[in-house]
């Protein structure tokens, strides 16, 4: 399955010559790159806007304010309840434990949202933001872990509270986040000291992202459709992979599209319960309708011309 993908999708790619699908280094076009060419685990190329300070920092701010607001509640929670009326000591044991609280709240935060939301926090999902791998792979746990916990370093250096009033006492709570803006400039994906540390990058999310409009004005492929397993199913990456056959195939010869297709479709034909005789371009193209007429056909309003098979 790898391997066909990987020869399929560098084959079609190689039919186009568009400067900007070179795999060269980043900064060799532009001064400044905000995109970051990555292959997926099935050795697909995609390119990912990378999300810079600006973009980010809405992020941070609204996640902030989720925190803060998680240990305000439960403050005036315990207060309303009259806990610290029924414990000796609540006072000072209560602020210890509010600031205990807040710190590992502020750590585990980001860790167990990213890790169970696909490397989005509530902060990250209304600004369009994700984390990932630099590889393109999905963040893990252990990754999750390493980026949170060094963001105290990322915040540093810390400002004293004296720079707003010289009666307040020399502690250093101010963060700047010097450290976190200054990796970012000086790295090619942009990435904070956490994301350095953990091999990750933070990327603008592609909600958006829908495969061509395209109508397949051929009854075989309406009779092949319905013969495909209904409970076999097609990944994200492999829908696009097929989606950029489909768009380009009538730009190939004969022999040529006759290759990839056979490349490409013979690792799903058994899978997908269509027997092993099945033309393999017209395989592709009812599964590309099938996927397309179950999770977007309802989002086209626009008339599409149809298209040679």
């Amino acid at each position: 399955m790898i391997r066909c993908q990987t020869e399929c999708s560098s084959r079609i790619a190689a039919q186009d010559q568009l400067p900007e699908r070179s795999t060269h280094a980043m900064g060799a076009q532009t001064p400044l790159d905000l995109t970051a060419t990555v292959m997926t685990p099935e050795n697909v190329q995609f390119e990912y806007r990378l999300a810079g300070p600006f973009r980010r920092f809405p992020a941070f701010f609204l996640d902030l304010l989720v925190r803060l607001g998680a240990i305000v509640g439960l403050f005036f929670f315990v207060l309303c309840a009259g806990i610290p009326n029924y414990l000796p000591l609540a006072g000072t044991l209560g602020t210890i434990l509010l600031i205990v609280g807040y710190f590992l709240f502020d750590w585990f935060y980001g860790l167990f949202f990213e890790t169970i939301w696909n490397g989005k926090t509530p902060g990250k999902y209304a600004s369009g933001l994700r984390v990932i791998s630099i590889d393109g792979r999905p963040i893990s746990a252990y990754q999750a872990t390493i980026r949170n916990f060094l963001r105290l370093g990322d915040l540093a250096p810390f400002a004293s509270l004296q720079m707003f009033s010289a009666e307040a006492p020399p502690v250093y709570w101010i963060p700047t986040a010097g450290v976190s803006i200054a990796c970012m400039l000086l790295t090619r994906r942009m990435q904070r000291l956490g994301d350095l540390a953990a091999g990750t990058m933070v990327v603008i999310d592609q909600r958006t992202w829908a495969p061509p409009k395209l109508k397949l004005n051929d009854t075989a492929i309406d009779q092949l459709v319905p013969q495909i397993n209904a409970n076999f199913r097609v990944s994200r990456t492999m829908i696009r992979t097929i989606a950029m056959y489909v768009e380009r195939r009538n730009g190939l010869t004969l022999n040529k599209r006759r290759d990839l297709a056979s490349l490409l479709a013979g690792a799903l034909t058994e899978s997908a319960g269509v027997p092993s005789s099945t033309d393999p371009d017209l395989f592709l193209c009812a599964l590309y309708k099938r996927e397309y007429d179950a999770n977007w056909k309802s989002l086209d309003k626009t008339d599409v011309p149809k298209g040679k098979v």
